[in-house]
């Protein structure tokens, strides 16, 4: 937060004005310089020499030095940049990573398998888990008892928990470490967010045609005793639906994990803003934009519970609908 500050107080600072160019003065020599020749030999003579006479240096250098600010002025981070990299992608360590998303993919990933193996290990030797694994353990049971079984079905909930579990974990992992200084949200990425959509998507379906085979399940897309005029409107209409479901999980996701920034960086550019005006409102300002700013990563943290919970319980629900399609 105070690297954040700092940078945001350093952008706030009004840069000096530019001092107007220096007006060319005449040198001795040309104030000396003698009337232009008479005899037309002299002054192509006169012509030659001045064609001849190289360019000073100091000509050009007004002009190299406005190139030389465009430029650092093309390059300056600005406070949204320096806020907003938490959703912002891009590379990393000098461009040997390519993309920060898929690299924070890629910890949070490993992150969430130590986890599980750490857990794991608390039972051996008949242990009662404790600190992690306690934890982990009752996150564990309840999505099996409170949201796999009662909507996928008692019996069947049990086959679908490691899946819903690895969706719970990996997005609440990927967005408690979102919240870090100079971190990245996977989850506000929404190439991320359609992967997990398409996984979700995959067991849907996979769900049904388990179950009831390829064409049972296609068949139980449309409502039993539907009359055959309506078949034409209801087919392409579940169909849409059928897809409809995933797209809702991609754009629910994605949306709010970029929101909670979206209102903190907002919030933290109100200090830019106000400094611009005077240095003694965005002073002013500071200690407002920090207490607001802080709130709303508080409440981020509840927001990354509620989002891996309800992305975790709609795909039990669209499972349990392909699975139970007479519900």
């Amino acid at each position: 937060m105070s690297a954040l500050l700092l940078a945001l107080l350093l952008q706030a600072t009004p840069a000096p004005t530019a001092t107007p160019a220096a007006e060319t003065t005449p040198t001795p020599a040309a104030e000396s310089a003698s009337p232009a020749p008479e005899h037309p030999a002299a002054e192509a003579e006169g012509h030659a020499a001045g064609a001849a006479t190289p360019a000073s240096p100091e000509a050009h250098a007004p002009e190299a030095g406005g190139h030389a600010a465009a430029e650092g002025a093309e390059h300056a981070e600005s406070p949204a940049d320096i806020i907003f990299h938490h959703v912002m992608d891009g590379p990393m360590f000098g461009g040997a990573v390519k993309s920060k998303h898929l690299l924070y993919l890629f910890l949070v990933a490993l992150l969430v398998i130590a986890i599980a193996q750490l857990s794991v290990r608390s039972y051996r030797g008949g242990h009662v888990p404790k600190g992690l694994g306690a934890a982990v353990e009752s996150l564990v049971l309840f999505i099996r008892d409170e949201v796999a079984e009662p909507n996928i079905g008692h019996g069947e909930g049990g086959k679908w928990t490691p899946l819903l579990c690895s969706f719970f974990f990996f997005i609440l992992v990927a967005a408690l470490i979102g919240l870090l200084p100079f971190s990245a949200t996977t989850t506000g990425n929404i190439s991320v967010t359609l992967g997990l959509a398409a996984i979700s998507f995959a067991a849907q379906q996979w769900a049904g045609i388990s179950k009831y085979g390829l064409a049972g399940h296609f068949h139980n897309l449309v409502p039993p005793g539907m009359p055959v005029l309506l078949l034409p409107i209801m087919i392409p209409v579940e169909i849409l639906g059928m897809f409809t479901k995933p797209f809702a999980l991609t754009i629910r996701l994605f949306a709010n994990m970029l929101a909670g920034h979206m209102v903190i960086t907002t919030l933290l550019l109100l200090i830019s803003l106000m400094g611009q005006l005077h240095w003694l409102a965005g002073a002013a300002m500071t200690p407002i934009s920090i207490v607001l700013a802080v709130f709303i990563m508080l409440l981020e943290l509840l927001v990354a519970f509620i989002q891996a919970y309800i992305f975790t319980l709609l795909t039990a629900i669209f499972i349990g609908m392909y699975a139970h399609p007479a519900h």
